[in-house]
């Protein structure tokens, strides 16, 4: 019989964090409550989540919430139950519910590829080579030595994205930059892989102390002349358009 995902009584709300369908967007554990099994499916997969045993899952363990989450095991009671509950509900509601297909890497507009050369151990477009040398000089001169990471490949973007913003096809091509951390363009859409754009380093910092460095103080007061602007909501992240 079919029983709406609730939590037990008395659990904290810590306690969600350990059922294996938590994690779904809250459209989909609303389908569940309002008991629209195929919904809640259909929306899990337009999320990201089309592993047919992943969303089997979801709804095998929000009709059996007292189970916590814990996987079927060799000599529990009802095991044989359980588990023909478990298959029917991947044959009879998971294959038959209409899925959205995973989308396609979007490919990106590349005119010709970035002619990229190193500076200073940075990757950057050849274009901006000479400003890139002049700006690491003149910050060297002052007592401020800068480093840094340039240039991505396409493939190196899906990768970054994969690691800030999850690991399904809707974190990668689709999900906003902001819902990252750090905040990471799309794949097609960053300035990184166009060479046209740097990500600072002073010391050993990492990305988020970059801001309370003499590097971010000294950007702020000299990159302009170099023809680098600052992404506002990444104090470590400089470019030919500040994107």
């Amino acid at each position: 019989m079919y029983r709406p995902f609730t939590m037990p009584a008395g659990r904290s709300a810590e306690f969600e964090e350990e059922f294996s369908f938590i994690g779904f967007p809250k459209p989909v554990m609303d389908a569940l409550q309002a008991r629209n099994e195929s919904l809640a499916i259909q929306r899990a997969a337009s999320a990201g989540f089309r592993d047919e045993n992943t969303l089997t899952d979801l709804v095998f363990f929000a009709r059996h919430p007292e189970r916590n989450g814990a996987p079927l095991r060799s000599g529990e009671a009802g095991l044989a139950a359980l588990g023909a509950e478990w298959v029917a509900i991947r044959d009879r509601l998971v294959r038959a519910t209409p899925r959205p297909s995973a989308p396609a890497a979007p490919a990106p507009p590349q005119p010709g590829a970035p002619d990229i050369v190193e500076v200073r151990g940075i990757r950057v477009a050849r274009q901006i080579a000479a400003q890139v040398d002049a700006l690491l000089a003149a910050a060297q001169a002052d007592g401020v030595p800068l480093a840094g990471s340039g240039y991505r490949s396409p493939a190196e973007q899906v990768a970054v994205r994969r690691k800030n913003c999850g690991p399904s096809a809707y974190d990668i091509y689709d999900k906003s930059p902001s819902q990252c951390t750090p905040p990471t363009a799309r794949p097609g859409s960053s300035m990184h892989e166009r060479g046209l754009a740097i990500d600072f380093k002073y010391g050993t910092q990492m990305a988020g102390q970059f801001k309370d460095t003499p590097g971010f103080g000294w950007l702020q007061r000299n990159a302009a002349r170099f023809g680098l602007k600052n992404y506002a909501k990444e104090p470590w992240h400089w470019s030919t358009t500040g994107t």
